[in-house]
């Protein structure tokens, strides 16, 4: 059995170095104010709308950076609750194809901030979620539209085509 030495050495802290993300909860995705830095929940069924800072009261932007999801629970929530599609990325540390798309999905995710929310799935860490889409190689790629999957695609995609792929479905 041969293993990528490549692999093993660079684990975790490749994805952090290359792109940031968003974290979520049961009841919605935290996004820190860029005026004053408060972390503020925006509830799954409001990113469709534009919101306020709890503390400063400025305008918060929308979602423009990928968004991690923890758990089944967190996941279902927001794929059955958002009002706007989910884009999902599957996929796994040590995937080079994964470390190399890292930064083509942010870049979707920055350009189509208000189109759809755009959201990570690492599938060693949720495994449950990915058997659920029946994924077999990674990168993979999922369309949630209204809650329910709308299509799915796989391997390395440029932002603009993974955005052109999104956009044709929804």
């Amino acid at each position: 059995m041969s293993v990528c030495l490549y692999a093993i050495i660079n684990t975790y802290p490749i994805l952090s170095t290359m792109s940031h993300t968003l974290e979520s909860d049961l009841r919605g995705i935290i996004q820190p104010c860029p005026a004053c830095g408060t972390a503020n929940r925006i509830a799954y069924t409001n990113l469709d709308k534009q919101g306020r800072c709890g503390t400063c009261k400025e305008t918060l932007p929308r979602i423009t950076e990928p968004v991690v999801v923890s758990g089944a629970e967190p996941f279902a929530a927001l794929v059955s609750q958002s009002p706007l599609p989910v884009v999902i990325d599957f996929w796994a540390p040590w995937c080079g194809p994964c470390q190399m798309m890292a930064p083509e999905f942010a870049k979707a995710a920055a350009q189509g901030a208000g189109e759809a929310v755009f959201v990570k799935v690492n599938t060693d860490d949720e495994p449950h979620i990915a058997s659920q889409f029946r994924i077999q190689g990674i990168p993979a790629f999922a369309l949630i539209k209204n809650g329910k999957l709308a299509a799915q695609t796989s391997g390395f995609q440029p932002s603009a085509r993974l955005l052109s792929w999104a956009r044709q479905i929804v």
